[in-house]
């Protein structure tokens, strides 16, 4: 079985005090029932877990409506064929297809706060964004869930343990040895390929070989595909698909309406995004200001880029089945390659704690002489760092130097192929009226596979400024 770090925030769920509802988001086929019924955490615990998929018992509808917990729970007990006792897990699965259910589990905890309660659905987060269920404020809590990240992907592997341990353990000053960086670029290659989809990487963890998950793939996306056909108006069944098939094509570029289609009308095309958005399959990265944080707080929601939600799936829709050694260490594939961007975009999206809604902002400045861009900005210690997914030096970062300098930053992050290393920057870059001003600011330069590790190296900087600042 493939290891999820979901597992542990589940089983942290399970074991927690007086716990609220527990609502598990993400797209389809990301992993969420398996958290729940094959969580390796539990199999000693001896727990209990009544699972009743929604979908399959359509009757449930009326008795979830009424809110009457004796009788919903008396449902439950003959449809899993056993009655409930203290400690044991309640999951309804697929839990969309009863809109009354989600209100109801309220009543259920209420009435049997011994017992725990948590559910799933594939479309759920797209029936709350329609007003079709009613979520009880204050009753739940999130558990959002993702692809597999590259570490998990890593751990599928059975010779992987060193690489993991050595970019788990990497601080600035370590030597990293050539031998392991090359192995996994070598393994980063082959997941920009595969992705993270559990049941693709099932398939390439047991056969070996990447030739046969492009079958899987298609199965997936035409699952998505399949989804669209539920809204009844021809006109949104045509605009959702041409949205989804313009974000892996574009993924990172400002969105413009009028480049995903000139036949709609741009509020129907922003409902067309809101919907993928709420199904998890595509998300927005939104303009910041930077000046400080929260992000949020400065953000432009008219001004965003999209992407998908898995590079493999998005590699299977842009038509790439290899990359070769040549092109991933490419200057051409990092700087002008979607899909780098994509597995880093991915990633930062779920860096944060599995409670929090996944969201990430990026900053552009657009004036006719003077564009600049930088992919991603994530905020740490109450400070923005500038995130940019590039290679070369100093001299080809000219968007990332543009924002250190208007913001005085201290500190950036650059994502390429190369070994980890931290540098000090100093930099003389133009304001634009002839005055050259010097930049200065430590660079994190990280290898792409190295992005799992960004917030514990983040934390390992921050205290070297700290013990620096209490030497003086």
């Amino acid at each position: 079985m493939l290891f999820r770090y979901a597992f542990d925030d589940f089983k942290l769920w399970v074991e927690s005090k007086n716990p609220k509802c527990l609502v598990l988001r993400g797209a389809r086929q990301v992993g969420k029932t398996t958290v729940v019924r094959s969580n390796p955490n539990l199999v000693d615990k001896q727990i209990n877990i009544a699972v009743v998929n929604l979908e399959e018992h359509p009757e449930l509808s009326a008795v979830f409506a009424s809110n009457d917990a004796d009788s919903i729970l008396e449902e439950l007990a003959f449809i899993t064929g056993s009655q409930f006792s203290a400690g044991d897990i309640v999951f309804l699965d697929e839990i969309q297809a009863a809109t009354s259910a989600l209100q109801a589990m309220r009543y259920l905890r209420e009435h049997r706060p011994d017992l725990r309660f948590v559910a799933a659905g594939s479309l759920l987060d797209t029936e709350i964004s329609e007003g079709r269920i009613s979520v009880p404020v204050g009753r739940m809590e999130y558990q959002y869930m993702g692809p597999l990240s590259f570490e998990e992907f890593l751990m599928a592997h059975s010779d992987c343990s060193m690489e993991l341990d050595l970019i788990r353990s990497w601080t600035p000053g370590m030597l990293f040895p050539q031998t392991a960086h090359k192995k996994l670029i070598n393994l980063l290659r082959t997941f920009l390929v595969v992705g993270g989809m559990p049941e693709v990487v099932n398939d390439y963890i047991e056969s070996g070989r990447t030739d046969g998950v492009s079958r899987i793939q298609a199965s997936i996306i035409n699952t998505y595909r399949d989804d669209f056909a539920k809204y009844n108006s021809k006109q949104k069944l045509l605009l959702l698909r041409k949205v989804f098939d313009w974000v892996p094509a574009r993924a990172g570029d400002k969105v413009i309406y009028s480049q995903i289609t000139r036949d709609a009308r741009a509020n129907k095309v922003s409902q067309a995004i809101d919907l993928l958005s709420s199904a998890r399959i595509i998300f927005p990265v939104r303009h910041s200001s930077g000046n400080g944080v929260p992000l949020g707080a400065e953000t432009n929601s008219d001004v965003f880029k999209l992407f998908f939600l898995d590079v493999g799936l998005m590699a299977h829709m842009t038509g790439i089945s290899r990359i070769t050694d040549k092109q991933i260490l490419s200057s051409e594939f990092i700087n002008k390659g979607r899909l780098a961007e994509q597995f880093i975009a991915q990633h930062l999206l779920f860096k944060r704690p599995s409670y929090e809604r996944p969201e990430l902002h990026y900053w552009l400045r657009e004036k006719k002489s003077s564009n600049a861009e930088v992919d991603f900005l994530i905020q740490h210690y109450g400070i923005v760092v500038p995130i940019e997914v590039k290679s070369g030096k100093t001299g080809r970062m000219k968007s990332l130097l543009r924002f250190i300098q208007e913001k005085n930053a201290s500190l950036a992050v650059r994502f390429d192929t190369n070994p980890p290393s931290v540098q000090a920057i100093t930099h003389q870059l133009g304001n634009g009226a002839g005055i050259s001003n010097r930049v200065q600011f430590d660079l994190l330069s990280l290898p792409l596979y190295m992005v799992g590790e960004v917030e514990r190296l983040l934390k390992h900087w921050n205290s070297l400024i700290d013990s620096a600042a209490g030497g003086y």
